[in-house]
């Protein structure tokens, strides 16, 4: 009886286009062949100038296929472009969560500004977004998540399968993670994400016949240092089931300052020295885990 073969694992960057920093880490890890995904700021000051280099980087010349899915990265929490986004469309995290759940905003606004997103990230990469997720997560929530829905609807009239984007769902690896050392703040910040829509989401999905990432793993409180992310890499890798999706938020220091705050900017660096470093393969290895597209 042959041995199993490795679990796979997709692992999604977060933000590019927010900086140059989250840019060059992007191009740096997919060269390492180290994450599977890249989720784009359509209206970030550095999407439009990276786009072509993230183009050869994610499909590299001699590859049958694309070693990366490349989606969009909505966004309903920080203002990036004052001339393309509605301000009033545009909430800090608390704000919207609430403004969401207690349905205030316009509905047809919303449609409005999911369609412009997608119009601008394809306007910029020349094909559809191979799937859709949420800065801070924001594709799950009440009205956003029917936004999304219905402007992804109209999308699918007439296209073939194969242009149908996945969803990244924020579903919870629950106690599970607590039992394989996650500790119990990570355990209960991932419950409070899926708590925000992540069944409600998955339902929608399934209504819309579209794939999803089943798991989220790679939530922490950014406050970690190199030793203690690594620890909190062994117990995701111990928990990873066919589907799941890891996020991560690397980037590479800059000697400018970037346009945007950014307020999780050593996490960033941390994270790229982990995820870049050479015996973080070999903890992938030992792991019995082999990073790969979603899509596929």
């Amino acid at each position: 009886m042959s041995a199993p073969g490795p679990r796979t694992l997709a692992v999604c960057v977060d933000d590019f286009g927010l900086h140059e920093g989250v840019n060059q880490a992007v191009l740096a890890l997919l060269a390492l062949r180290r994450i599977s995904a890249v989720s784009c700021l359509v209206d970030g000051p550095a999407w439009a100038s990276g786009a072509a280099a993230l183009r050869a980087a994610a499909w590299p010349a001699g590859e049958a296929e694309p070693i990366a899915d490349v989606g969009l990265h909505l966004n309903f929490t920080e203002l990036l472009d004052a001339r393309a986004q509605r301000p009033d469309l545009v909430r800090p995290l608390g704000a919207l969560i609430r403004a969401c759940h207690l349905r205030r905003f316009d509905e047809a606004a919303l449609q409005e500004e999911v369609a412009r997103q997608f119009a601008r990230f394809e306007a910029v990469w020349g094909r559809p977004p191979d799937f859709v997720d949420g800065h801070q997560h924001v594709h799950q929530f009440p009205q956003l998540r029917e936004a999304l829905a219905q402007v992804l609807r109209a999308r699918q009239v007439g296209r073939d399968v194969a242009h149908r984007p996945w969803l990244r769902l924020c579903r919870s690896p629950g106690w599970a993670g607590w039992r394989a050392g996650i500790g119990l703040v990570d355990t209960l910040k991932a419950a409070v994400i899926a708590a925000l829509g992540a069944s409600a989401l998955a339902r929608q999905a399934r209504r819309l016949g579209l794939p999803h990432s089943e798991r989220l793993l790679g939530v922490y409180p950014f406050d970690a240092d190199e030793a203690g992310f690594l620890r909190r890499w062994q117990a995701w890798l111990s928990l990873v089931h066919e589907g799941d999706l890891l996020m991560c938020h690397p980037a590479v220091p800059q000697s400018q300052a970037v346009p945007q705050p950014d307020v999780i900017a050593a996490a960033r660096h941390m994270e790229f020295q982990v995820l870049s470093s050479p015996g973080f393969g070999q903890r992938l290895s030992q792991a019995g885990v082999r990073i790969a597209r979603l899509a596929r």
